[in-house]
């Protein structure tokens, strides 16, 4: 099947402590996604931000990814998984630094755009790295347990923002956030020494990388899955990143308490990751799952953004929400990996994947907070986002046909 997992098949057990410890980095790094929901009203005080322009502080992190994750995985099959995901860790702390002492909207969202490098080359090699530690009868939890990292690390991030922003203010979380990946970094590489740095061939010239890139990029089962991810991050992205702002300004929820709130629906999303990888160990089949998670998903949205709805409902349809839908990331990183085109394309795969999601994310926050800009109420929301989960619903039967025709489970 995959070129690790056969090495695997002489593996008496999975090594999850170091698939935990690359859980631990992936946590990391959602710190950086889930700091600044908490704070985005405080942002656009301090530095004077419109909502549209909010919306982009959001999902700056995404605009690299948008466009050169399928890169960014063909490099790290090359160069290594494991330096690059030191490497990407770097570059989160470097950009949350520069961010720290941001002035004006232009270099904060640069110190964004760094964040979202590092961001890449950690989701991007994660998945084979993890692959080398685990037996197959295991990889599909193993994913369900690495598709929880972005929940898990935005949700205890979100949950802690608000106080730490008490004490340091913005500026001394960003710094804060700058310290944890920088120390997380030296620990990895420390854990993980004497670790092969790569699992492919070395020395592959630039011709070789584009040809590897196109070749995942015609495949189809990697490329549904990106066009079904980037829909359901628009979802996602779009409903936790302003539940912060729409608790504060559509029901009086102070900015503590509304984080707190904001991040016990994004931790929701987490044990529906794990939810998604045990049902595919039991047999569940892909597509089903793909398609239950979006339409549990959609028709949330349009109770979430509903005029006059009170805040326990409102807040209990989130939860769904975040739940039910979090099936849906580890199923789809399981099928972007079984869907490679070769063995030795896993980072290549999960970087058109990741392509897929960025793309959600880039462009989601500015659509509904657009939206609403112009209609003037949040409930305008909901149709945007119902359809883009119709639209992983009528995806889901496509991934059903490829998958039967090429004989993937």
């Amino acid at each position: 099947m995959l070129r690790e997992m056969k090495k695997e098949d002489v593996r008496l057990t999975t090594d999850w402590g170091r698939i935990f410890l690359i859980f631990g980095a992936g946590v990391v790094a959602a710190f950086q996604v889930g700091k600044a929901p908490p704070v985005l009203p405080l942002l656009r005080m301090d530095l004077d931000l419109s909502l549209v322009m909010a919306g982009w502080v959001l999902s700056a992190t995404s605009i690299l990814g948008a466009f050169t994750a399928p890169a960014a995985g063909a490099v790290s099959d090359w160069l290594g998984h494991r330096r690059m995901m030191a490497f990407g860790l770097t570059c989160m702390a470097l950009g949350s630094l520069i961010g720290s002492f941001a002035l004006t909207t232009d270099v904060l969202l640069g110190g964004r755009f760094i964040e979202g490098v590092g961001y890449i080359w950690i989701a991007v090699s994660a998945p084979g790295l993890i692959l080398q530690f685990t037996r197959k009868s295991d990889v599909r939890m193993a994913f369900g347990v690495w598709g929880s990292f972005l929940p898990a690390g935005a949700s205890t991030m979100m949950l802690l923002a608000p106080f730490l922003v008490h004490f340091f203010g913005w500026r001394g979380l960003w710094r804060i956030n700058a310290l944890i990946p920088f120390t997380f970094a030296i620990l990895l590489l420390l854990a993980t020494r004497g670790l092969d740095n790569h699992v492919t061939r070395r020395g592959k010239p630039l011709n070789h990388l584009i040809k590897n890139i196109w070749l995942t990029a015609k495949t189809p089962g990697p490329l549904l899955m990106a066009l079904c991810f980037a829909a359901y991050s628009c979802q996602f992205v779009a409903v936790t990143g302003f539940l912060p702002t729409m608790l504060f300004e559509s029901h009086g929820v102070t900015q503590v308490r509304a984080g707190v709130l904001s991040a016990i629906v994004v931790a929701t999303n987490a044990p529906g990751n794990l939810l998604g990888g045990w049902l595919l160990q039991k047999g569940i089949k892909r597509w089903h799952l793909i398609a239950l998670a979006n339409l549990i998903s959609g028709l949330c949205c349009l109770g979430i953004y509903k005029t006059g709805m009170s805040l326990p409902s409102m807040f209990f349809l989130c939860l769904v929400f975040s739940g039910m839908g979090g099936m849906f990331p580890a199923v789809a990183l399981h099928g972007a990996a079984v869907n490679a085109p070769t063995p030795e394309l896993v980072a290549t795969s999960q970087g058109l994947l990741l392509q897929g999601a960025q793309l959600g994310l880039l462009t989601g926050p500015p659509i509904v907070a657009t939206v609403v800009s112009r209609t003037g109420h949040w409930q305008s929301a909901s149709w945007v986002l119902m359809a883009a989960a119709l639209l992983v619903v009528a995806l889901s039967f496509v991934v059903r046909a490829v998958e039967r025709r090429k004989g993937v489970e």
